[in-house]
């Protein structure tokens, strides 16, 4: 089995691929940053000449690539667009070119759905508040139209709260970073009353779902929630700040953040654990001690 992974130095990809190595795997890695390590390669998926060095013949591509982040989205659409849509696209239409038809497994987000005090079911309403969650959106339909049209295999993993690390012991990525990072101040502050809901889903758990989901014929084609468990914020808040004795403060919603806020965004993982079996997922707690 031959994997490449797209974004190898983000949180996802570098952690996905310690995890490939556990499991007697090593991948191809691509990424935009500066490398010596094997198996490495500098590329810029921004530029279609660049994308011509990656290496198509393999059967998996983890592209796990691109910009997070919610109102800064607004005031740099264009290098967003850039990085999180174009990059796909070059990719798609490299491969559209060639003889080649690996799967694209691809990261989406939480932020694609219409915020609701339930679990989220894949095919549950979906808006976009933010440039980053219409990125998402458009790529899944990318995907969605590419196979369409070319036969590109695809699935697409739709990732909530990720934390923890299968590399050494930092926590700063994230939910849970920020809270780690603020509790040892002695004060995390929340907006709001943080009752909004999320599912948190610890970081070997995500990459052990995607990996075993993806390998599967079955997930040509589909979408799946990532599971996890799920807590409010303000429980999650808690759980840190208890493990280093600090307080949770509530505050004030600024008026540019309130808007883009998505309202409780937590999983209904029943798809994908109908797919690879039952998943004992692992808690905040059980990271922290």
């Amino acid at each position: 089995m031959k994997v490449a992974i797209i974004g190898s130095k983000g949180y996802i990809g570098r952690n996905l691929c310690s995890f490939l190595r556990l499991k007697g795997i090593e991948p191809m890695c691509y990424d935009v940053l500066e490398g010596d390590e094997d198996n490495y390669m500098k590329v810029d998926l921004t530029d279609k000449e660049s994308v011509k060095k990656i290496d198509l013949n393999v059967d998996y591509f983890f592209f796990f690539t691109g910009l997070t982040g919610t109102y800064v989205g607004f005031d740099k659409y264009n290098q967003y667009c850039q990085i999180n849509e174009m990059t796909l696209l070059n990719l798609l239409d490299e491969i559209r070119l060639s003889p080649y038809r690996p799967k694209i497994v691809f990261p989406s987000s939480r932020l694609v759905y219409k915020g609701q005090d339930k679990a989220l079911c894949e095919d549950d309403e979906k808006e976009a508040k933010t440039i980053y969650a219409a990125n998402k959106i458009a790529c899944e339909y990318y995907l969605q139209a590419y196979n369409k049209s070319f036969d590109i295999p695809y699935t697409i993993f739709r990732i909530c709260v990720p934390f923890g690390n299968l590399i050494g012991d930092d926590y700063s990525f994230g939910t849970i970073g920020f809270f780690i990072k603020a509790a040892k101040t002695g004060r995390i502050k929340l907006y709001g009353n943080g009752t909004v809901k999320r599912t948190f889903t610890e970081i070997g758990d995500l990459c052990a779902q995607i990996y075993k989901a993806s390998l599967l014929e079955e997930s040509n084609c589909q979408t799946y929630n990532i599971g996890g468990v799920t807590y409010s914020l303000f429980e999650a808040a808690s759980i840190v700040a208890q493990y280093y004795g600090a307080q949770v403060e509530g505050v004030a919603w600024p008026e540019k953040d309130l808007r883009i806020e998505s309202g409780s965004t937590f999983f209904d993982s029943t798809k994908i654990e109908q797919l690879i079996g039952h998943i004992e997922y692992k808690n905040i707690e059980r990271i922290l001690d």
